[in-house]
């Protein structure tokens, strides 16, 4: 899905925004098991285990989602930059 939503892969039809990766991972995924309105968002009733993400957690990352201007731009941030330093820490239900 990445090279698909890469920044400046813009292809009508074709390209996944960064919003758009964002939601495969989660609404996206419950879906696909089954378990839309169950989890997969923060909906009242829904259970949820969360992922308390720092978007300052290297020195590339911290330059690159400060100077995000948009939802989309700190996404696309997390998701490239990112990997197991992004977690700050789980929250189980």
């Amino acid at each position: 899905a990445y090279y698909v939503g890469r920044e400046g892969q813009t292809k009508a039809g074709v390209s996944l925004s960064p919003e758009q990766l964002w939601w495969q991972h989660t609404a996206g995924a419950a879906r696909a098991l089954g378990l839309e309105g169950v989890v997969g968002n923060l909906q009242p009733g829904c259970e949820a285990d969360f992922v308390v993400l720092n978007p300052a957690a290297t020195p590339l990352l911290a330059r690159r989602t400060q100077a995000a201007s948009s939802l989309a731009e700190l996404l696309f941030a997390l998701i490239v930059l990112g990997d197991d330093r992004l977690v700050e820490r789980t929250v189980i239900a």
